[in-house]
């Protein structure tokens, strides 16, 4: 199939997908597929696009840093985790240690059936651009990352370095993903990392993220956004975000805040679909969001 004929086909299979996911959150609310993010990773998201070989990358959001070092591979290689694998993989992650309440994560053992479940796609192949070839790298990256969570204010700094997983055992062959293995893969979060994202996580619906998975900005917006929803219906006023602000927050990848904004917009018409109870508006200066129902309901 000619390239530009094989995109179109991709594209228009997202775009089902979407709309799929859009009807279906509309017309059973009741049957959530409930997931959970950390609140520090929504505030402060990972890189959307590789950093290359840094020794530190950051990102800041008002007085809270995000900062990663990278796992290091033995040609000196940085190799950091980045685009929507590693958020898919966090958002399972987080909502396995918020469920079951415990560090010992068992990640399946085929890795077919672990790519269905975080919403990816076993099928398409086994090559360096197949899910499952790209799960795999981008599970190591993340799994060994060393992450900083950072609180400044005038007269003090808090923060927590921690990495993710510092024990695992992974059994995959990505070229077979689709054969069960004889043990179990397995990895235990860090102590500090557990309580981190188990203190008070953001509930989301994986129908969603699913929907939204080609896009790390739109998977960002939506958890940021059903964070500052609930937040603006708590304190009952909207909340007013200036484009600088959300950029430096989450577009730094973006060079011009005039590419960001658009970018954003093009990610809230995909949001809106999947998140219809969302009220808000975006001005030449900022995006209002205004008081609206979280992305799912809480529980009763």
């Amino acid at each position: 199939m000619p390239r530009k004929m094989k995109e179109d086909a991709l594209e228009g299979s997202y775009a089902d997908k979407l709309i799929d996911a859009a009807v279906d959150i509309r017309m059973n609310p009741e049957a959530v597929e409930r997931s959970y993010m950390a609140r520090q990773l929504v505030q402060c998201t990972l890189p959307h696009s590789d950093p290359g070989n840094l020794m530190r990358w950051s990102r800041t959001n008002g007085h809270l840093t995000l900062a990663i070092r990278p796992y290091v591979d033995e040609h000196n290689k940085a190799l950091y985790p980045y685009g929507s694998i590693p958020r898919l993989l966090l958002f399972w992650l987080v909502t396995e240690a918020t469920q079951k309440k415990s560090r010992h994560i068992r990640l399946g053992n085929s890795l077919d059936g672990f790519m269905r479940e975080i919403g990816l796609n076993p099928r398409t192949g086994g090559g360096k651009r197949g899910d499952a070839a790209r799960l795999h790298s981008q599970m190591e990256r993340l799994f060994r990352a060393i992450i900083t969570f950072e609180d400044r204010r005038e007269w003090s700094k808090s923060y927590v370095d921690m990495q993710i997983a510092p024990k695992g055992t992974l059994w995959w062959d990505p070229a077979k993903s689709h054969q069960d293995n004889l043990w179990e893969s397995w990895v235990e979060l860090g102590e500090e990392f557990f309580a981190a994202i188990t203190a008070a996580p953001v509930p989301i619906d994986m129908r969603a993220l699913r929907a939204l998975k080609r896009s790390p900005l739109a998977l960002d917006l939506y958890a940021w956004l059903t964070h500052t929803a609930f937040s603006a219906t708590r304190k009952r006023e909207s909340r007013i975000i200036p484009w600088e602000g959300l950029h430096g927050q989450m577009g730094a990848e973006y060079a011009q805040l005039r590419d960001f904004k658009i970018k954003v917009n093009m990610a809230l018409k995909k949001i809106q679909l999947v998140y219809p109870t969302l009220k808000l508006e975006t001005t030449g200066a900022a995006l209002i969001v205004h008081p609206s129902p979280t992305a799912i309901a809480s529980k009763s």
